[in-house]
């Protein structure tokens, strides 16, 4: 009974895992961080735009600040 449980919980976890796993790039091209923070509220995507609520800001290997949204 207790390893079912256990099983089930660690299924559980992995779901919350992949639900909050879905983020896409979609700009790379500020050099600043206040930059690409002032544009990510207003970028949008063609396709399934919808899907993504959060935005994020993060410092790519090319020295450019890229957004990321993800939900």
């Amino acid at each position: 009974m207790a390893a079912g449980l256990l099983a089930l919980g660690g299924l559980m976890t992995i779901g919350v895992g992949v639900a909050n796993a879905d983020e896409v790039e979609v700009n790379g091209d500020y050099s600043s961080e206040a930059g690409c923070l002032a544009d990510a509220p207003h970028v949008e995507l063609t396709r399934n735009d919808n899907l993504y609520t959060h935005y994020s800001c993060r410092l790519g290997s090319d020295g450019f600040w890229h957004v990321w949204l993800n939900n």
